[in-house]
């Protein structure tokens, strides 16, 4: 052997070392990642998929994979129908080489997406040794079909390197192989096959197939080049039925996926919406009705980076939309992309910094768009969020915060996305720049739904919709309105009185409404205390908002009086009360009753009547005192005993002279008019309020009018003063009078009988007019005996005098009737109040 065989042994030992090394380090690390990390068994189905669509025939490559069980064992099948195999395809797939390339089409995209490098080897998560069944095709050589073993199970360099050896071995006679004469290029020609040989396996399949159904439709939008995806034994068949340009904008596309069973039983078609700028894309689910759309929010598995397919483990990459470019330079377990600073330039990252900041614009474009065209669902485009493991890891934070962060937030903040309480769309900042919507922040679900439910009582008009509260409090920032119970409590404190409050506060009465928010306060018991010893959010009875702390609970009942005589002493007792109607718990120190209310008053008299000149400063206090003990004797006589029995100390010597002035006054009054108190007094003068200015004089009508046809009647009832009070003392009646009063008494009583017998309801047949002189008995109506009281009214005014007609009057069933010259009538009610303008009377 000579040094060029030994050299050429060497290499070719040392080639398949490096296999083996390689091999053996990735699937360590993937045996020990894929029961623990999210990634990595989700990742099998995409490495398949590109595969399959880097060797589509032009028209697209179509892909069945399925779950079936043979012989009593399960396996895993992936088949499609693309080109054949070359000899470096089933090399590098023998010796898990990347064909891929940096290479671009005549449009700058990259010819390739993966070809069984690394990233291959995450299929055998799903089964360490996979039979791979292919045909192979060389331009000058014949069609040759042929079948090996991938095997990746050894755990030693000298176990994988005679793996290799083997399937090279079973495909290296491939010439002599029979020629394939039976290929038909539109078969699945191409099979991996992957047992699945225990609960690992299942679940690792089940995984990435579940992955499947999230981001395949997606997957589809971006990728022309795979025509449809089966899936067995579900029978679900994916494909792209439509792309649409939308009418309003030639930028964006509505693209249609169809997921339809094999039975022809189509699904609900899944929609989304596609900017593109050059290779760049964003897209969002949208949902159409009628011509309107609407945004559906992306699943929270979805990535949010795509390199045409997914790049798994970007779902926390924080932008409102998912953004695709077949050029995106992905790290290499495909789980994100650089977007790091570097003082060297790095193209690769550049490239993945420029494909964002077009994305940016995009999203800028389907912003404008949505909301000129109404779209539903605006706030899912606020959705960006921060930065966070394992995107921060691999991300310039000042980078992202300049490019993206920042100017998206700008434009979210002047833009009408968000769908108010009140039912319209307003933008989050004011044209001016103050904030204009308040979302409801706190510490659980709980608390901000309670914010929410109270504050729109308020201002419904800057709060969200109450279904997107979660989505705000999720997604605001530092620049916007939020509404902590902090924050809350300081726009009540604004408030400063309960009158204010009440103005601004819609279909709830301000106590109630106070109410609900200590309950939410309440609900976090940090805030609760701080915020009551911090803010003036407690109403005194004043209604004024002050700090509980300043104010004590009013227990059981205070009269208004002792209150207003504190506030007299300028002791504002009110403003140190809280409101009798705030339910908040107060320590025993701060309680306070009428116990409290009469020692302070008794404290306050003690000490301002000691000095009499400091007393006057206080008159006002000490006659409302006065007042009480007057009105109250015998409750001022148990609550002041002291004071009550001194109250002369009450009054000032002026007061005390002038009392007695007025004291003699009366008596003088009293005397001139012939009254014995000032009750009687005052309805004297109350009756010539009414109309009786002057003293009236005894005549004939006035006689019949009273019904007195006598001298003794006549004095009878000059003995009533309140009758009495009516005449001039001076005008005495003459026989004469009395013989007019009796003619017009008969006259009355013939014609009142006389009107009474023409009506039918009325019965006179045993009436008895005995009784007394104006009064006739035994007449009954309607069956029912009554009273009549009847006279004349010739004067157009009835005096009732007798005691016997007003014993008669009060009940029910009596009626007053009066002749006055022309008709004989009933009088009502009615007719008394409306006549002498009555609006009240004694009852």
């Amino acid at each position: 052997m000579t040094y060029r065989d030994k050299f050429n042994a060497s290499e070719h030992k040392a080639h398949y070392k490096n296999i083996a090394t390689k091999v053996l380090r990735e699937m360590s690390l993937l045996r020990s990642n894929v029961e623990t990390s999210p990634n990595t068994p989700r990742r099998w189905v995409w490495e398949l998929l590109q595969n399959a669509k880097d060797v589509h025939r032009g028209n697209g490559v179509k892909i069945e994979i399925s779950q079936v069980e043979q012989s009593g064992k399960n396996y895993l099948i992936f088949r499609h129908d693309g080109l054949p195999f070359t000899a470096d395809n089933v090399r590098f797939l023998i010796e898990q080489i990347s064909s891929k390339d940096r290479e671009k089409d005549s449009g700058g995209k990259q010819k390739q997406t993966g070809k069984f490098g690394t990233g291959f080897l995450t299929t055998h998560m799903l089964s360490e040794k996979v039979k791979v069944k292919g045909v192979a095709k060389e331009d000058e050589l014949d069609y040759r079909e042929f079948s090996l073993i991938l095997d990746r199970s050894g755990y030693e360099l000298h176990e994988i390197i005679s793996a290799v050896e083997k399937s090279k071995k079973a495909i290296e006679d491939m010439d002599d192989f029979p020629t394939y004469t039976g290929y038909n290029e539109n078969d699945y020609n191409t099979s991996f096959i992957y047992p699945l040989i225990d609960s690992l396996s299942k679940q690792v399949a089940n995984l990435g197939l579940t992955d499947l159904g999230t981001n395949l439709p997606y997957t589809l939008c971006f990728v022309d080049e795979i025509n449809s995806v089966t899936v067995k034994p579900s029978g679900l068949i994916y494909y792209v039925v439509s792309r649409e340009t939308e009418d309003f904008n030639s930028e964006i596309q509505i693209i249609t996926i169809s997921i339809d069973l094999d039975t022809k039983v189509p699904k609900t078609p899944f929609k989304v919406a596609v900017l593109s700028k050059g290779l760049t894309s964003i897209a969002l689910p949208v949902q159409e009705e009628n011509g309107c759309f609407t945004i559906l929010p992306i699943d929270g598995t979805v990535p949010r980076i795509f390199c045409d397919f997914p790049l798994i483990g970007t779902e926390a990459f924080p932008f409102p939309t998912i953004i695709n470019n077949p050029n995106f330079n992905p790290t290499d377990p495909r789980d994100g992309i650089f977007l790091t600073d570097s003082t060297r330039a790095n193209p690769l990252v550049e490239e993945n910094k420029n494909i964002v900041k077009d994305a940016v614009d995009l999203y800028f474009n389907l912003l404008r768009h949505a909301i000129s065209n109404n779209w539903g669902n605006l706030h899912l485009l606020a959705r960006l969020g921060y930065l966070r493991e394992p995107i921060l890891a691999n991300t310039s934070v000042d980078w992202f915060e300049k490019v993206v962060q920042k100017p998206v937030r700008e434009m979210l903040m002047t833009s009408k996305i968000v769908k108010t309480a009140g039912n319209t769309l307003c933008s989050i900042l004011k044209e001016d720049g103050v904030k204009y919507m308040w979302f409801p922040s706190g510490g659980s679900k709980e608390v901000r739904e309670k914010i929410w439910e109270i504050a729109q009582y308020w201002f419904p008009h800057a709060l969200p919709q109450k279904e997107n509260v979660e989505f705000w409090s999720h997604n605001i920032w530092s620049d916007c309105g939020k509404l902590t119970l902090s924050q809350f409590s300081t726009f009540l404190q604004n408030k400063e009185t309960l009158s204010n409050l009440k103005e601004s506060l819609k279909g709830i009465e301000p106590i109630e409404w106070l109410n609900k928010f200590y309950q939410l306060l309440q609900l976090d018991e940090k805030e609760f205390v701080s915020i009551l010893d911090a803010k003036s959010i407690v109403p005194d009875q004043n209604g004024s908002l002050v700090k509980k702390s300043l104010l004590s609970k009013q227990v059981g009942d205070i009269d208004d009086a002792f209150k207003d005589i504190l506030l007299l002493f300028k002791n504002d007792i009110r403003s140190k009360l809280a409101d009798t109607g705030i339910k908040l718990e107060f320590e025993d120190q701060d309680l306070y009753d009428q116990t409290d209310a009469v020692r302070e008053i008794t404290s306050e008299i003690i000490e301002k009547t000691n000095d009499r000149e400091v007393a006057q400063n206080y008159r006002p206090a000490l006659n409302l005192i006065i007042k009480y003990f007057s009105d109250h004797p015998e409750e001022a006589k148990k609550l002041f005993p002291s004071i009550y029995k001194n109250k002369h100390l009450l009054y000032d010597d002026e007061e005390i002279m002038d009392n007695i002035n007025k004291a003699e006054e009366l008596k003088d009054l009293l005397s001139t008019f012939k009254v014995s108190s000032a009750d009687e007094l005052r309805r004297k003068f109350e009756g010539m309020s009414s109309g009786q200015v002057s003293l009236l004089p005894v005549t004939e009508e006035i006689l019949a009018s009273m019904g007195i046809t006598s001298v003794e009647e006549w004095e009878e009832a000059m003995r009533d003063t309140d009758l009495q009070s009516l005449f001039d003392h001076r005008s005495i009646p003459s026989p004469d009078m009395f013989v007019f009063a009796q003619s017009h008494i008969k006259r009355a009583k013939k014609r009142v009988i006389q009107y009474l017998e023409s009506l039918d309801e009325y019965d006179l047949s045993g009436m008895d007019s005995n009784t007394a002189t104006t009064i006739l008995a035994g007449v009954r109506k309607y069956g029912h005996p009554i009273r009549i009281v009847f006279r004349p009214a010739y004067n157009r005014e009835v005096i009732i005098y007798y005691g016997a007609e007003r014993d008669t009057l009060d009940y029910a069933d009596c009626e007053l009737w009066v002749d006055d010259g022309s008709e004989v009538w009933s009088v009502s009610l009615g007719h008394i109040i409306k006549k002498n303008n009555i609006k009240k009377f004694p009852i």
